[in-house]
């Protein structure tokens, strides 16, 4: 039998398809709504004014360290440097909070300047940043603004973000040192989302090509292994062979479904075995009639025949020869009707099949689970057998009528030359106040009456019954 082997058309690839194609569009949803709502978050503390804040606090803070006339270009480009590196950490920089928006979405976000009263740039970074528009000139309405307190410039919005906060640099005696200006720019999430590939992406389709190799092996070698069983045991039920079963100790749902479906084929071989010895038995009864209505009849005339020609004869010589036929034919008449006798009761439905028939058809009626383990008694005397089937009728009856169980075991059991058959429920079992009835009395009576036969009866309140019954199979078996 083939083996379920992957392939275009198979479960594991449009398993693994599925998966993938699922991922994608639910890991871009995830990253888009992450940045999103950060962006709104971020922008709400910038309208509030944590930029215009960061602008003031730094040109108090170089209003403190402006430094000498010498060295005052390369520690002006030095300190924009350092600011412009701290607004943009991810914690303690524009927010308080951790974000990593303003890398994510721009390489340069932040731009500072320093400028002279005049107007003129002393120190810019990063210096090749492209302002979006002219800082302030010196003869400009908004530089007198500037020049008298930290001042936020008008937005200007369209694909970017922009924000631009200025602050006035002054001197312990009051004197304009200088302005600093800090411009913020973010491409809006939606347009940097639909149009630049970052690293991400890579990382993601990697991520999505390692996930579906990985349950493609997974459904390899967990469940097409054990479709693989199922397809096994079927192929060989197919071919009447039911000794194949699954076995499948898994308790999820494909380890349920193969459970239910050795059950069926112990079923099945149960069913087909009934059936076979049905058809043998009625194949049987036919010919026992046919012999009975015919052979049986003629041999019957023939020695009627044989006999009125013997008194016929009288003392005739040939009378002895006709004496002898008659004899032989009474002795084919005696053996026929032995032959027809076994043709009748031989043959019949086996004990282990009869319990079994009755046991399911009982569990049907009454709806509580049943576990069977029913050997086969080969040879039992007919009486011992419906003996057996009385004592298993009435022990399922009272589990129904008294028990209130909702699981039943019924085994049949041979050791050696002892077999023994028990009923054990899981019901509520009986009281010192509980007394027996006449079916426990007709149980035990039957039980007694087998060869060698024991009855045992044990029962426990809350801890259920087990009626058991033992016999000799050597003594049972007829000669």
């Amino acid at each position: 039998m083939p083996h379920l082997r992957p392939h275009l058309r198979g479960l594991i690839v449009k398993l693994a398809l599925f998966y993938v194609l699922l991922s994608l569009p639910c890991l871009a949803l995830v990253e888009a709504g992450i940045l999103l709502v950060e962006f709104g978050r971020f922008r709400a503390a910038v309208e509030g004014g944590s930029l215009a804040r960061a602008a003031e606090a730094a040109a108090a803070e170089l209003a403190a360290a402006w430094p000498a006339a010498g060295d005052e270009a390369r520690e002006l480009a030095l300190f924009v440097e350092s600011l412009r590196l701290r607004l943009q950490r991810p914690r303690g920089g524009l927010l308080e909070d951790e974000s990593y928006l303003l890398v994510e979405l721009s390489a340069e976000p932040i731009a500072v300047a320093v400028l002279a009263p005049d107007g003129r740039v002393l120190a810019r970074a990063p210096a090749t940043f492209a302002w979006r528009e002219a800082l302030p000139s010196a003869d400009a309405d908004a530089w007198r603004a500037v020049t008298s307190a930290a001042t936020m410039l008008p937005p200007r919005d369209d694909a970017d973000f922009v924000r631009r906060a200025l602050a006035p640099v002054r001197a312990a005696d009051g004197r304009l040192r200088g302005v600093l200006a800090i411009e913020l720019r973010l491409p809006l999430p939606w347009h940097r989302f639909l149009s630049d590939l970052s690293l991400e992406w890579p990382i993601v389709l990697g991520y999505l090509v390692v996930f579906g190799l990985a349950s493609s092996l997974f459904l390899a070698a967990w469940v097409t292994r054990r479709l693989n069983r199922v397809a096994r045991a079927a192929h060989a039920w197919s071919r009447g062979d039911f000794s194949d079963r699954i076995d499948d100790p898994a308790r999820d749902e494909l380890g349920r479904l193969s459970a239910q479906l050795d059950d069926m084929a112990l079923q099945l071989r149960d069913l087909m075995r009934s059936r076979a010895e049905l058809a043998t038995l009625a194949e049987r009864q036919r010919l026992a009639r046919d012999l009975h209505d015919t052979v049986k009849q003629k041999a019957f005339a023939l020695n009627l025949q044989i006999a009125g020609a013997r008194r016929l004869l009288g003392e005739h010589a040939a009378a002895e020869r006709l004496a002898q036929a008659e004899r032989l034919s009474r002795q084919i008449q005696q053996e026929l009707a032995a032959i027809l006798d076994e043709l009748r009761a031989g043959g019949g439905i086996s004990l282990a099949a009869r319990l079994r028939e009755r046991a399911r058809e009982w569990a049907q009626t009454s709806g509580l689970a049943l576990d069977l383990d029913v050997a086969e008694l080969p040879g039992l005397a007919p009486p011992h057998a419906e003996a057996l089937l009385r004592i298993a009728d009435e022990a399922l009856a009272n589990v129904l009528r008294h028990s209130g169980a909702s699981r039943v075991r019924v085994s049949l059991r041979r050791d050696t030359d002892a077999a023994e058959l028990a009923i054990v429920d899981n019901g509520r079992g009986t009281t010192e106040d509980d007394r027996p009835g006449m079916g426990l009395a007709n149980m035990r009576e039957r039980a007694l009456a087998l060869p060698g036969g024991r009855f045992v009866l044990e029962r426990a309140p809350e801890s259920g019954t087990r009626v058991c019954v033992r016999f000799s199979l050597a003594r049972s078996n007829p000669p």
